[in-house]
């Protein structure tokens, strides 16, 4: 680190993260409080790091950490049911233990920012005791008490509190899924307003549920008595609840049409995207190109280490640029950075999320000296050399 006058802090990292670009030659100056005052250029010596604005992780479930190769199953509908069965086998005691631990690798792998589904209430301690911000989702799932949905909204209500009294941040009642909330109380969460994620085509089976009324989840519906209108595919449908708005996250979007992202462009509908799950599960490969191109905000999420695999932000990257490649329909390796960072940002409401001045994003350093590119940097990182740099400056 080079010398600190009056506080001020001067890194001359090996390159920069700006707009997802790999830039060299600059250096960054800190003034007393730890932000970001000037971005410079430079020709002297360099510092063997790459700074980097933190991640955000658009899409997460913290409790599913201890499941991780726990489930064989790789189809959609199979696994869901595997992990069902699994989740009621846990202990309350087991979740806590395994959110602290998930948390703890998003934070290893620089992930700053997290928005959270949860369908227990240990999340926000967890993300607290982390030092990780983010919004969390409480989860209402209504397909196994369609009789007497009050009764489960209540149950909610008390993990929300839960929720709120260990975490700072925005908590919201949220619906998991079109197929698992009856269509009045999605309704209902919709018509509150605010911040809604809900899974959205995670695979084929939902448009077959909600178009023909057939196929696996149409079975699991008609065996919970669970009632659904058909006649329409998922986002025709999620229109109808009143969630195709701005502040509504559709996560997955695996099965959608290119003229049905353009629609949730013009709603400014977000998106989280989730590779290494969706193709754990045998989900069709998400149309992202088609979204970015219809001006969707994207983000990249985690999901859960029990579909996912490891808590590793760089993996997920890899992931995405391999995905769109192999779809035909490939992204840049600088659209996935800015994925994981200020578009992902954006996706969720957040302020300006680069290294540049007057950013609200905090920083990592990432220690590699060799990448030329940032696709060369993905390939490079791992969360092993990834360190915070807030520690460094100066109180």
């Amino acid at each position: 680190m080079l010398p600190q006058t009056s506080k001020n802090m001067l890194l001359r990292p090996y390159a920069i993260v700006v707009d997802g670009r790999l830039e060299h030659g600059l250096e960054a100056l800190f003034d007393d409080e730890g932000r970001l005052k000037e971005l410079r250029p430079h020709t002297g010596n360099s510092e063997p790091f790459v700074l980097s604005a933190a991640f955000i992780n658009a899409h997460s479930h913290l409790e599913y950490r201890g499941l991780m190769g726990e489930i064989p199953e790789t189809d959609y509908h199979s696994w869901i049911l595997a992990i069902t069965a699994k989740k009621v086998a846990q202990s309350e005691a087991r979740v806590r233990e395994d959110c602290l631990l998930a948390a703890a690798e998003n934070r290893a792998t620089g992930v700053a920012f997290i928005a959270e589904h949860s369908d227990r209430p240990y999340s926000g301690e967890a993300m607290t005791k982390n030092g990780l911000d983010g919004v969390i989702f409480q989860e209402l799932i209504t397909i196994a008490d369609r009789e007497d949905t009050a009764q489960r909204l209540e149950f909610v209500t008390q993990n929300l509190l839960k929720t709120t009294s260990e975490f700072s941040g925005e908590v919201h009642i949220n619906p998991h899924a079109p197929w698992t909330v009856d269509t009045q109380s999605l309704k209902n969460l919709a018509a509150i307003g605010g911040k809604v994620s809900i899974h959205v085509a995670e695979s084929v089976y939902e448009n077959e549920l909600f178009l023909h009324g057939k196929g696996p989840l149409a079975t699991v519906c008609k065996e919970f008595g669970m009632q659904l209108p058909t006649g329409q595919r998922v986002v025709g449908y999620l229109k109808d609840c009143g969630l195709l708005r701005k502040d509504v996250q559709f996560v997955h979007v695996c099965d959608i049409s290119g003229e049905e992202a353009e629609v949730i462009a013009r709603a400014g509908v977000a998106v989280a995207h989730c590779p290494r799950s969706n193709e754990a599960l045998n989900c069709p490969r998400a149309p992202v190109r088609d979204m970015l191109d219809a001006g969707v905000l994207v983000g990249l999420g985690l999901d859960s280490a029990a579909s996912s695999g490891p808590i590793d932000m760089f993996a997920e990257m890899r992931a995405a640029l391999r995905v769109s490649r192999e779809r035909g329909t490939p992204v840049t390796p600088e659209e996935v950075w800015r994925m994981a960072t200020s578009m992902g940002a954006q996706s969720l409401g957040l302020g300006e999320w680069d290294v540049a001045p007057g950013s609200d994003a905090p920083m990592i350093k990432i220690h590699i000296q060799d990448a030329e590119d940032i696709e060369e940097l993905m390939a490079l990182a791992s969360p092993e050399k990834t360190e915070w740099l807030k520690d460094e400056i100066p109180n």
